[in-house]
């Protein structure tokens, strides 16, 4: 399996159990994760990346966001992002033994 498509199924995992996290417990319980996710999507959704993390905001435009973003995040963007977002989620070690 090749680095970017093993990077690619990590992050579906994270993603996945984030999504049943704050279906269960709101989107503050994911916290770290969303910011982590806003900062990797800003210049490709600037606004989805901000409501992802406006904790002023209501719930569902956070979870709406969350749609938004998960979708770039798999889809749009480049490995190098992917790369380094996974390395903000997990840590280098974590992802270098998996590799």
């Amino acid at each position: 399996m090749d680095t970017q498509q093993s990077t690619t199924l990590e992050l579906i995992a994270i993603l996945d159990r984030t999504a049943h996290r704050i279906v269960d417990a709101g989107t503050r319980t994911k916290s770290r994760t969303l910011q982590a996710m806003a900062a990797a999507t800003r210049d490709v959704r600037p606004g989805a990346a901000a409501a992802l993390v406006d904790w002023d905001g209501s719930e569902i435009a956070r979870l709406r966001a969350f749609g938004i973003v998960h979708g770039v995040v798999l889809r749009d963007l480049p490995a190098d992002a992917q790369q380094h977002l996974l390395h903000q989620l997990v840590g280098p070690l974590a992802h270098e033994l998996a590799a």
